[in-house]
């Protein structure tokens, strides 16, 4: 049942019920509401799944109630992060850090409205495949480049995997196959160079100046990757 408020009604009120709402939506798969840090939130035996709201510094009872909601998937044992996203409305980057407004009425019943696709279609799914199907769910990050699903962009795809995970779970052919489909196929034409000068600057002993590609060099080296260039 969709909560119902009046103007009088103070936001920190608004955001506590659309949190409850989106447990209740979640629990079937083992989600439960933590009122006291305002989180959605599963453990495993392997992983940890968090949804928690950061909600609007200038939310005003009456006039503005605003919140993001912050996604994320940990490693249980020591807390490593495999995965952090804002919930976003699309893989467009203009999205990446989308705010669902909770005020008035209408308004907040149209974000939970969205909330509710985005969780059925995406994240839950996301988050299924760490659990029941974690062989497969490596061989596909793999594929992609480090990102979980084919078709993405790997430039700021909400669905991107940290290497971490890789790391963890993957094997070294599992490294390399990312890292070579993340050069090949990457949006932006000056990865896959970037990527090369940097691994040849870390293999003469050099220091590596101004390129984004640094830390993903430095594992590949450290790996010691065969990336074909």
């Amino acid at each position: 049942m969709i909560y119902k408020f009046d103007s009088s009604t103070p936001p920190k009120e608004i955001i506590n019920s659309a949190m409850l709402w989106i447990a209740e939506l979640m629990k079937n798969d083992g989600f439960r509401f933590l009122k006291s840090k305002l989180e959605v939130v599963k453990k495993t035996n392997n992983f940890v799944f968090v949804i928690r709201p950061q909600s609007n510094r200038y939310n005003m009872r009456g006039e503005i109630v605003e919140m993001w909601l912050h996604c994320a998937v940990y490693s249980k044992a020591d807390d490593t992060t495999f995965w952090y996203k804002t919930l976003a409305s699309s893989n467009a980057k203009q999205d990446q850090f989308y705010h669902y407004e909770l005020f008035p009425q209408k308004k907040y019943e149209q974000s939970l409205q969205c909330i509710c696709k985005i969780i059925s279609l995406h994240l839950l799914p996301f988050f299924r495949r760490f659990e029941i199907d974690l062989a497969n769910f490596v061989d596909d990050v793999a594929e992609n480049g480090f990102c979980a699903f084919a078709g993405e962009q790997v430039y700021d795809a909400n669905y991107y995997i940290p290497i971490n995970f890789l790391l963890k779970y993957g094997t070294k052919e599992h490294l390399n196959t990312a890292f070579q489909n993340y050069i090949d196929r990457h949006l932006l034409d000056y990865v896959k160079p970037n990527m090369k000068m940097a691994m040849e600057l870390l293999a003469s002993g050099k220091e590596i100046k101004k390129n984004g590609e640094k830390e993903y060099a430095e594992i590949a080296v450290q790996q010691g990757l065969n990336l074909i260039f």
